[in-house]
């Protein structure tokens, strides 16, 4: 084989190298990027962060984050996320600020029906008092960890502040990418895999099928939905990577 072959051969394989590589980034902030609307349409419509779920350009965000999430396999027409999304923002636009408003009230205020419940510690089958209470130290420690400090008006365990803490992992992780701080996105990696197999993906799917099922409001299960569609596409995503992981 000539230098000019092995010139080209290496060519290639870089270029093959920088193509998945800035693949993988525009996944990661998809990603990030999504955990954050989830975050933002759980965290009441009194809030300055449901709020910005009314800006022009964070929809244009969200929805170009779904698009490349369902387009990652090269996969074409799959857009149920992307359709749930728009579908949900439609709704909202219909409804109005304030009677989401009221509609949160009637559904999460006061004691809210287990089924249905924003909170972790709601949907465990174990009921006893220090198994919960290990279970809400586990999770500030994983906040506290990384960086990220919990509001005192906020529980650790609500999947507004889950989701918000996934998404701000998943920017870290790209950050250690831009960096090349190989360590430092091997620990991100590695606690956003064992923070969702162990404190996040079972209980919210079960959260958002109960809101499609159980709750009559036209806003709240079209949210169940597209988080449904979203939590599908990550457990998919931890199956890839715990198969990464064995070979």
């Amino acid at each position: 084989m000539n230098a000019l072959a092995n010139i080209s051969i290496q060519y290639n394989l870089e270029t093959k190298y920088m193509k998945t590589k800035q693949k993988s980034k525009k996944i990661l902030s998809a990603r990030s990027t999504i955990y954050g609307a989830v975050s933002a349409i759980f965290s009441g419509p009194e809030s300055d962060k449901f709020s910005m779920l009314m800006s022009h350009d964070l929809r244009k965000c969200v929805s170009e984050a779904c698009f490349e999430l369902e387009n990652q396999k090269n996969e074409k027409h799959t857009i149920s996320l992307l359709k749930s999304f728009r579908k949900l923002i439609n709704k909202l636009d219909s409804l109005g600020l304030e009677k989401i408003k009221d509609i949160s009230i009637d559904i999460f205020g006061h004691t809210p029906s287990k089924q249905i419940a924003p909170y972790a510690l709601e949907h465990l089958k174990n009921s006893d008092v220090f198994f919960r209470t290990q279970k809400l130290a586990d999770l500030n420690g994983f906040y506290k960890a990384f960086g990220m400090e919990v509001e005192s008006i906020e529980r650790a365990d609500h999947i507004s502040t889950q989701t918000e803490f996934l998404s701000f992992l998943l920017l870290k992780e790209i950050l250690a990418h831009q960096n090349h701080l190989g360590n430092e996105k091997e620990i991100c990696k590695k606690a956003i895999v064992d923070f969702q197999k162990d404190h996040f993906l079972n209980w919210v799917e079960i959260f958002s099928e109960n809101l499609v099922n159980y709750v009559d409001e036209q806003f709240y299960p079209l949210a169940g939905k597209f988080l449904g569609e979203f939590i599908r596409k990550e457990k998919s995503n931890l199956h890839l990577v715990n198969e990464t992981q064995c070979i």
